[in-house]
């Protein structure tokens, strides 16, 4: 049973959109928002370490999963219940997601890149403010700023020439790619429920609106952008722990600056969202956020270099690639697990507060193993966190309870 909605927020919120235009302008917001610094970063090191079979293995859980909560949240009132029972959760992806723009931008731009981050995300802010129309035009000026860019990077660079037979092959071994698959299905599969953009697009459209703008904003879309990274990720190479380009630097300045849009208009767009309830205490952890994000960019900017002897016994070649991997394994351990335990429904009636006691656990437990297969060159540690998942399930629905609860989604 979905709890009612109150007068106020029948009142202040816009009645759902429908149509073909409105399916395809939220299209474009959701591919937008949600082509952020995994979407245009993570290829680069799926395609060194795995190979093309990488991007694959991420390309299509993304795309599907991202895709299945337009049609597993079936109408704008089962959004709207489950953002309230679990806002808190919601607000902490939410700011996640903003500190992890900022450190990344600042990781590979400084400075200036951070100045032209803050300067996009500050007009946006102001020229949409809580118009939905605004938000979707100013998606649509990104996604085709963004394929105008990585044209020109294409046409001039010849991107896909360096995708050649070798990039099937990455550094890594068949079974590390094996047991990444499985973490990657996880993380993508999940995490869409806890992304206050895609509960905003969902309540906005009408059910088969809804649906049409999940399935073209990450059927065409995002995998049109991500596609592009593809290409850019055979590119890349590492120089002295550093990541650059084997290209013209007016290329590598064209692709930073495509980054640097998508990462700002995500950051916009998840303010927003966080902020339309949030209160104070949401206000003051979006500036922790920012700062959190830029001060690790900075930091993690300053110290690059050659590598240090910590990093022979890990994946990673840089104190950036550390502290991103550290970022996207929040993605894929702690948020997908709060929604497998937290949100979904259960056999028997369990208490928020018991699942939460298990989910602390699962989450303390999975973060550290998913640090040691995927950062300190561990692989089979892997194996593990799906282990503390289905136990941790297991005993939620062995937990005392009552009637058995109604089945009418997969999300409660």
């Amino acid at each position: 049973m979905q709890p009612p909605e109150s007068n106020s927020q029948t009142k202040v919120a816009p009645p759902p959109m429908r149509g073909p235009l409105a399916a395809i302008m939220w299209a474009l917001f959701l591919g937008c928002s949600w082509t952020w610094v995994i979407g245009m970063f993570l290829p680069v090191l799926l395609v060194r370490d795995y190979g093309v079979w990488g991007w694959v293995a991420f390309a299509v859980p993304n795309v599907l999963g991202a895709a299945a909560m337009g049609w597993v949240l079936k109408d704008p009132g089962v959004s709207r219940g489950l953002v309230e029972r679990h806002r808190t959760a919601c607000r902490w992806f939410g700011l996640m997601t903003v500190a992890y723009q900022a450190y990344l931008i600042g990781a590979l731009t400084g400075p200036i890149g951070l100045t032209a981050f803050g300067v996009i995300v500050l007009a946006i802010l102001v020229a949409g403010r809580a118009d939905h129309l605004r938000d979707t035009f100013a998606a649509l000026i990104v996604f085709a700023l963004s394929l105008g860019l990585l044209g020109y990077a294409q046409s001039t660079g010849n991107l896909w020439t360096h995708l050649d037979p070798s990039a099937f092959a990455g550094r890594l071994s068949n079974t590390d790619l094996l047991l990444f698959i499985p973490a990657a299905a996880f993380g993508f599969a999940l995490c869409p429920y806890l992304d206050l953009t895609f509960h905003r697009a969902r309540q906005s459209t009408q059910p088969g609106t809804g649906k049409a703008a999940f399935t073209i904003g990450f059927g065409v879309v995002f995998f049109s952008m991500i596609v592009f990274s593809l290409g850019y990720a055979g590119a890349l190479e590492n120089v002295n722990g550093h990541i650059g380009f084997d290209l013209a630097p007016k290329l590598w300045t064209v692709l930073l600056i495509q980054l640097i849009v998508q990462g700002g208009f995500t950051t916009a767009v998840h303010i927003r969202s966080l902020t339309v309830k949030g209160g104070r205490r949401t206000e003051f952890g979006l500036v922790i956020a920012v700062a959190l994000g830029l001060m690790l960019g900075l930091g993690a900017l300053l110290m690059d270099g050659e590598p240090g002897p910590w990093m022979q016994w890990t994946f990673v070649t840089s104190v950036t690639e550390l502290g991103y991997r550290g970022f996207l394994l929040l993605y894929g351990t702690v948020f997908p697990a709060y929604v497998l335990l937290c949100m979904t429904t259960t056999y028997r009636q369990v208490s928020h507060k018991a699942k939460m006691c298990v989910f602390a656990v699962a989450a303390t437990l999975s973060y550290p193993l998913a640090c040691a297969a995927f950062i300190a060159n561990r692989s089979w540690w892997a194996v593990p966190i799906f282990a503390v998942m289905v136990i941790a399930r297991i005993v939620i629905e062995l937990l005392p309870g009552g009637t058995r609860s109604d089945r009418v989604s997969p999300v409660e």
